[in-house]
């Protein structure tokens, strides 16, 4: 067996076993070690912020201080009509309705001079196409470590068919709220039930002049048995209706005055003529074909 002889300096072996240096670089393995390991952490954590923005339900998106979407996921893509990387190209202000755009860029301001750190505004968009959606947007703010403004968080939820929903439910309770049934081909009667404010004493003149004028009805009875008060406004409006569809050739009779009701015709000097009054709408309807076969 041979055995070389190596030949170390004084220098070299003062440099191999220098326990500062040996230190110094088990201190810097360690902090590659942690460097490494938060890129890698910062790298998972963009990922699942990617993942959740992309496959969130409603349409998400980084928004520029300019209104440029920076990123949009596919539901915005979705809602917009675009593909997300088409909306890269685009402003918010681009889609946003004119009449909707100032108080949008009022609250931008805001935000932006920190005066409020997020809002919620219901507005309406322009599609592609040139649809009109409704919709729900919340907005925040990212800033960096020194609180300057870096971009917007922006979340979108179409609430258009809410809406529609929404009306089309209104516009059945209003129906609801001034039935108008056919007891005859000549005879009508709407019955009353609950409290009726203004609007609703409009929406029975309404529905009256309409019932009449497509039927041909000649005798029209308003049954407000069931309601327990009205105000002057409303008196005055049932007076307009019973006006109304007598010059349609319509003779009205209101039934089931109460003494609330009776109080506030008197108080307002109602003028009756040309109304029949009954006590009940058994009544009413009694006087109803009546006055048919009178004018037969």
């Amino acid at each position: 067996m041979y055995r070389h002889a190596i030949t170390v300096s004084d220098a070299e072996t003062h440099l191999l076993f220098d326990p500062t240096r040996a230190a110094l670089e088990q201190r810097i393995s360690e902090l590659e070690d942690k460097l490494d390991a938060a890129e890698h952490g910062q790298r998972l954590e963009a990922e699942r912020f990617r993942l959740t923005v992309d496959g969130a339900p409603i349409g998400m998106a980084l928004v520029g201080l300019d209104g440029t979407f920076i990123r949009a996921n596919h539901a915005l893509g979705e809602l917009f009509g675009f593909a997300p990387e088409e909306l890269v190209k685009v402003r918010f202000q681009d889609l946003t309705h004119p009449q909707d755009l100032q108080s949008d860029l009022d609250l931008v301001g805001s935000v932006l001079r920190g005066e409020i750190t997020r809002y919620e505004l219901r507005k309406r968009y322009f599609r592609r196409d040139g649809g009109v959606i409704h919709a729900d947007l919340h907005v925040s703010m990212v800033r960096d470590g020194r609180g300057e403004p870096l971009h917007f968080i922006s979340q979108i939820l179409d609430v258009t068919e809410k809406l529609r929903a929404e009306e089309t439910l209104r516009a059945r309770l209003a129906e609801l709220s001034t039935p108008l049934i056919p007891i005859r081909d000549d005879v009508m009667v709407m019955p009353l039930i609950g409290v009726i404010d203004f609007e609703r004493a409009e929406r029975v003149l309404t529905t009256l002049l309409a019932g009449v004028s497509k039927t041909g009805a000649r005798v029209a009875i308003v049954d407000v048995t069931g309601v327990t008060a009205v105000n002057e406004q409303v008196a005055s409006a049932l007076l307009r209706a019973a006006q109304a569809v007598r010059l349609l050739g319509t003779r009205m009779i209101l039934s089931g005055i109460g003494p609330e009701v009776a109080r506030t015709l008197i108080s307002i000097g109602a003028d009756l003529s040309g109304i029949v009054t009954c006590g009940n709408l058994q009544a009413a309807v009694a006087q109803a074909v009546k006055l048919t076969r009178q004018s037969s």
